[in-house]
């Protein structure tokens, strides 16, 4: 089976390490109050004279910009952070602040403007010979030809990357991983061959595992669920389905580690394992054992649903709370009025209490009904989808649409992309993205969910923003979809 991977994954996971975790709050919130703590850093800075911590500051704006989908304003002050630190001397720095805008231009499809960069990375290369800015300008050259499936120049690039990576003293100090590098080099030998290297394949897995445990990184078992999900498809290459089976188990409990930590991440990649599984039964005949899975990954597919639901009920319940607790403090500040307007201020208190409760009643009715209806439209598409799915019948893409697109509309309304990701969700052309996966192997509900932002052109950013996951598990669903229908692979 070939499988195609998205080089997103392989240029976010070596540089910056994406885990699995969820925070207590959105990725999106977390962004933004980021920015606004460096941006008033910058602005203190304003006046003082360059320095390299004044170029620091630039650099994580623009990164962080980046995230929230501000693309012009990140590559603006990633420009400026490059010429601060090229009139420092710091050519290294430098180099990765290039790293970085490659990363942003490449995620948005911007091949024109990621090229030229790469030409001045290569030229910043020539000039210092640092460890540092020769491993920026061969990963993004390892990206480079990777993205255009140039397999002896892709794993040549991917060598030196990693000869450079080792000769780096403070990979932390970059937000370096090792074993990420090694990981994607593994799966230059199981993408780009049509029969893949499995040797070579199973050399860097092992560096990859080894580095992990002596580098003791922060996302030790995101790496490992990785590791070991490549060890299991490097067992079914060589039909030795029982380690295949006992590797995927491993992963299965990994994931279980960090289930309470990131529950709404573990169920995409829990439902992937299910598939591998059921693939896998069946192909050995053991049809009650795929039956098995194949009702988990019903299970895990309807409490993916669950989930959403819920998050929009949460929404309305959070609105009701601030709504009392705005009445509250309304009532508090009443109190601290002087006693000389105690009688003018009472009569104002009261009938400002009478219109505040007859807005709130009204406002708590809206409410209900608002979370009434939700509940009851996600109730009803839920039954539908599952119905269909249980007839064996073709998923309605216009209610996935339309289920997609509730979803955008939930979003907070200072959403940089809410607007233009709604218009391009509007503007898909169905019956073109049906065509473009009526060959592709069984899909789940949830495959066309992200294959429709996808086709979109939906960023992963932006993507995991609507789903309430991590960027990383996007990565993760559009390698794993590719690795099972490499028909489809024009939606990429």
């Amino acid at each position: 089976m070939k499988r195609i991977l998205s080089i997103w994954l392989v240029l976010i996971l070596a540089a910056f390490g994406e885990t699995m975790r969820a925070d207590s709050i959105s990725p999106t919130d977390y962004n933004r109050y980021a920015l606004d703590s460096i941006g008033r850093m910058i602005k203190q800075s304003e006046n003082a004279p360059a320095s390299k911590e004044k170029a620091h500051n630039f650099r994580n704006y623009a990164y962080t910009a980046d995230k929230l989908g501000m693309t012009k304003e990140a590559q603006e002050y990633a420009q400026r952070a490059y010429d601060m630190y090229i009139s420092l001397g710091e050519p290294s720095w430098a180099s990765l602040c290039l790293y970085e805008r490659c990363i942003a231009y490449h995620s948005i499809g911007d091949t024109l403007h990621m090229k030229v960069l790469l030409d001045e990375l290569q030229s910043l290369a020539k000039q210092d010979t640092s460890a540092l800015t020769q491993y920026n300008y061969y990963s993004i050259l390892f990206a480079w030809y990777m993205s255009h499936e140039a397999r002896e120049q892709a794993e040549e690039a991917g060598r030196r990357s990693i000869a450079y990576m080792e000769q780096i003293e403070n990979l932390k100090a970059y937000d370096i991983l090792p074993a990420w590098n090694y990981y994607n080099q593994a799966l230059v030998y199981d993408l780009l061959y049509d029969s893949p290297q499995t040797d070579s394949i199973a050399h860097y897995l092992d560096l990859a595992e080894q580095s992990t445990r002596i580098e003791k990184e922060v996302d030790y078992q995101e790496v490992m669920i990785s590791i070991n999900d490549l060890r299991a498809w490097l067992y079914y290459y060589k039909k030795e389905y029982v380690r295949a089976e006992r590797q995927m188990m491993q992963v299965l409990a990994l994931i279980d580690t960090i289930a309470q930590v990131s529950p709404a991440t573990v169920i995409t990649e829990r439902g992937e394992a299910y598939a591998f599984l059921v693939m896998l039964y069946q192909e050995q005949g053991r049809f009650s054992e795929a039956l098995h899975y194949q009702q988990l990954l019903t299970e895990n597919d309807q409490e993916r649903y669950s989930i959403e639901r819920q998050r929009v009920l949460d929404d309305v319940q959070t609105k009701y709370e601030v709504a009392q607790k705005e009445l509250a403090l309304e009532k508090e500040r009443s109190r601290s009025h002087t006693l000389r307007l105690l009688l003018i201020i009472g009569v104002l208190v009261l009938v400002a209490v009478v219109a505040a409760m007859t807005a709130i009643w009204y406002r708590k009715k809206r409410t209900e009904e608002e979370l009434y209806a939700k509940a009851l439209e996600a109730e009803n598409i839920h039954n539908e989808l599952v119905k269909l799915r249980a007839n064996n019948a073709v998923e309605p893409l216009e209610v996935l649409r339309e289920g997609l697109l509730r979803q955008i509309d939930e979003l907070p309304a200072r959403t940089p992309f809410k607007t233009e990701a709604r218009r391009r969700m509007q503007e898909l052309n169905l019956s073109v993205f049906k065509q473009m996966i009526v060959d592709a192997a069984e899909l789940s509900v949830m495959d066309k969910r992200y294959l429709m932002c996808f086709a979109a052109g939906l960023t992963a950013e932006q993507t995991a923003d609507i789903f309430c996951i991590s960027p990383a598990s996007v990565y993760t669903v559009r390698y794993r979809i590719k690795k099972k229908n490499g028909s489809i692979r024009g939606l990429f």
